[in-house]
Protein backbone atom coordinates (compact mmCIF):
# COMPACT_ATOMS: atom_id res chain seq x y z
CA UNK A 1 0.00 0.00 0.00
CA UNK A 2 1.54 3.42 -1.03
CA UNK A 3 1.19 6.41 0.78
CA UNK A 4 0.37 9.82 -0.24
CA UNK A 5 1.92 12.89 1.86
CA UNK A 6 1.16 16.71 0.77
CA UNK A 7 3.85 18.08 -1.34
CA UNK A 8 4.38 21.62 -1.87
CA UNK A 9 4.82 22.53 -4.81
CA UNK A 10 5.53 26.23 -5.98
CA UNK A 11 5.31 27.37 -9.67
CA UNK A 12 6.31 30.46 -12.00
CA UNK A 13 3.71 31.43 -14.46
CA UNK A 14 3.96 33.25 -17.70
CA UNK A 15 1.35 35.19 -16.83
CA UNK A 16 -1.57 35.67 -14.73
CA UNK A 17 -4.95 37.39 -15.89
CA UNK A 18 -7.10 38.24 -12.58
CA UNK A 19 -9.96 35.83 -13.17
CA UNK A 20 -7.32 32.79 -13.39
CA UNK A 21 -6.19 33.76 -10.61
CA UNK A 22 -9.24 33.97 -8.83
CA UNK A 23 -9.93 29.99 -9.60
CA UNK A 24 -6.35 28.96 -8.50
CA UNK A 25 -7.47 30.67 -5.41
CA UNK A 26 -10.89 29.40 -4.96
CA UNK A 27 -10.28 25.66 -6.82
CA UNK A 28 -6.88 24.94 -5.58
CA UNK A 29 -6.51 27.07 -2.22
CA UNK A 30 -3.74 28.52 -3.96
CA UNK A 31 -1.16 31.38 -2.69
CA UNK A 32 -0.65 33.56 -5.50
CA UNK A 33 2.62 35.93 -5.41
CA UNK A 34 4.82 37.77 -6.77
CA UNK A 35 8.68 38.90 -7.57
CA UNK A 36 9.70 41.70 -9.63
CA UNK A 37 6.38 41.40 -11.44
CA UNK A 38 6.41 37.40 -12.17
CA UNK A 39 3.18 35.51 -10.83
CA UNK A 40 4.63 32.13 -8.26
CA UNK A 41 1.48 30.02 -7.46
CA UNK A 42 2.13 27.31 -4.31
CA UNK A 43 0.19 24.56 -4.01
CA UNK A 44 -0.21 21.46 -1.68
CA UNK A 45 -0.98 18.30 -3.39
CA UNK A 46 -1.14 15.18 -1.74
CA UNK A 47 0.83 12.70 -3.64
CA UNK A 48 3.25 8.84 -3.53
CA UNK A 49 6.12 11.52 -4.85
CA UNK A 50 7.20 14.88 -5.66
CA UNK A 51 7.11 14.07 -9.19
CA UNK A 52 3.57 13.23 -9.60
CA UNK A 53 2.86 16.06 -7.32
CA UNK A 54 3.93 18.77 -9.25
CA UNK A 55 2.67 16.77 -12.53
CA UNK A 56 -1.19 16.97 -10.90
CA UNK A 57 -0.51 20.69 -9.84
CA UNK A 58 0.87 22.03 -13.49
CA UNK A 59 -2.10 19.96 -15.23
CA UNK A 60 -4.63 21.61 -12.30
CA UNK A 61 -3.35 25.06 -13.14
CA UNK A 62 -3.32 24.34 -16.93
CA UNK A 63 -6.79 23.43 -16.75
CA UNK A 64 -7.47 26.79 -14.81
CA UNK A 65 -5.90 28.59 -17.93
CA UNK A 66 -2.52 29.21 -16.37
CA UNK A 67 0.54 29.26 -18.56
CA UNK A 68 3.19 27.26 -16.35
CA UNK A 69 6.76 27.92 -16.60
CA UNK A 70 8.69 26.27 -13.95
CA UNK A 71 8.80 24.68 -11.04
CA UNK A 72 10.41 27.11 -8.41
CA UNK A 73 13.77 25.92 -6.44
CA UNK A 74 13.22 28.00 -3.12
CA UNK A 75 16.67 29.45 -3.33
CA UNK A 76 17.57 30.63 0.02
CA UNK A 77 20.87 32.80 1.49
CA UNK A 78 22.45 31.83 4.37
CA UNK A 79 20.70 34.55 6.31
CA UNK A 80 17.28 32.81 5.36
CA UNK A 81 18.43 29.85 5.90
CA UNK A 82 19.03 31.10 9.42
CA UNK A 83 15.43 32.40 9.53
CA UNK A 84 14.22 29.10 8.15
CA UNK A 85 15.44 26.91 10.74
CA UNK A 86 15.21 29.42 13.68
CA UNK A 87 19.15 29.44 14.34
CA UNK A 88 22.03 32.09 13.86
CA UNK A 89 23.66 32.71 10.65
CA UNK A 90 26.91 32.08 11.89
CA UNK A 91 25.46 28.40 13.10
CA UNK A 92 25.03 28.59 9.17
CA UNK A 93 28.24 29.79 8.26
CA UNK A 94 29.61 26.77 10.42
CA UNK A 95 27.68 24.03 8.64
CA UNK A 96 28.60 25.29 5.38
CA UNK A 97 32.23 25.39 6.48
CA UNK A 98 31.83 21.84 7.72
CA UNK A 99 32.77 23.12 11.39
CA UNK A 100 29.65 21.51 12.75
CA UNK A 101 27.65 19.21 11.76
CA UNK A 102 30.17 17.10 9.86
CA UNK A 103 28.74 13.41 9.74
CA UNK A 104 26.31 15.05 7.35
CA UNK A 105 27.22 17.42 5.16
CA UNK A 106 26.02 20.46 4.30
CA UNK A 107 24.29 20.67 0.85
CA UNK A 108 26.74 22.51 -1.71
CA UNK A 109 25.34 25.78 -3.02
CA UNK A 110 22.87 25.53 -6.13
CA UNK A 111 24.13 29.23 -7.30
CA UNK A 112 27.78 30.98 -6.46
CA UNK A 113 27.93 34.16 -8.57
CA UNK A 114 28.90 36.55 -5.52
CA UNK A 115 26.58 35.21 -3.32
CA UNK A 116 26.02 31.23 -2.41
CA UNK A 117 22.41 30.44 -3.09
CA UNK A 118 20.72 27.03 -1.76
CA UNK A 119 18.16 24.85 -3.22
CA UNK A 120 15.91 24.80 0.13
CA UNK A 121 14.30 22.02 -0.24
CA UNK A 122 17.96 20.55 -0.15
CA UNK A 123 18.74 22.06 3.45
CA UNK A 124 15.41 20.54 4.50
CA UNK A 125 16.55 17.22 3.78
CA UNK A 126 19.94 18.06 5.28
CA UNK A 127 18.37 19.12 8.63
CA UNK A 128 15.90 16.24 8.91
CA UNK A 129 18.99 13.95 8.42
CA UNK A 130 21.40 15.32 10.67
CA UNK A 131 18.37 15.73 13.10
CA UNK A 132 18.25 19.44 13.39
CA UNK A 133 14.38 20.20 14.67
CA UNK A 134 12.44 20.82 11.98
CA UNK A 135 8.70 20.53 12.23
CA UNK A 136 7.48 20.85 8.60
CA UNK A 137 4.90 18.08 8.01
CA UNK A 138 4.45 19.12 4.64
CA UNK A 139 7.24 17.75 2.23
CA UNK A 140 9.17 18.92 -0.57
CA UNK A 141 10.24 18.32 -3.87
CA UNK A 142 13.88 17.74 -4.24
CA UNK A 143 16.13 19.63 -6.55
CA UNK A 144 16.76 16.68 -8.85
CA UNK A 145 12.92 16.25 -9.37
CA UNK A 146 12.77 19.78 -10.16
CA UNK A 147 14.61 19.60 -12.56
CA UNK A 148 13.63 16.85 -13.74
CA UNK A 149 9.93 18.45 -14.41
CA UNK A 150 11.64 22.10 -15.44
CA UNK A 151 12.99 19.45 -18.35
CA UNK A 152 9.69 18.16 -19.24
CA UNK A 153 7.94 21.32 -19.35
CA UNK A 154 10.66 23.09 -21.08
CA UNK A 155 10.38 20.80 -23.99
CA UNK A 156 7.16 20.61 -23.86
CA UNK A 157 6.64 17.30 -22.83
CA UNK A 158 4.69 17.35 -19.46
CA UNK A 159 2.62 14.66 -19.24
CA UNK A 160 -0.84 15.30 -18.56
CA UNK A 161 -2.76 13.55 -15.47
CA UNK A 162 -6.39 13.91 -14.38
Amino acid sequence: MTTEHPFEVRLRLRELPEPVEDLLVEQLDAIVSRFAEVPYVTVLQDAESGTLAAHRVVDQVRHLGGDVLAIDFDYVTRGEIAERLETTRQAVAHWVAGERQAAFPFPLPAIQAGISLWCWSDVVNWARASNRAFSADVRLMSADEIAMINGELAAGRMPIFA
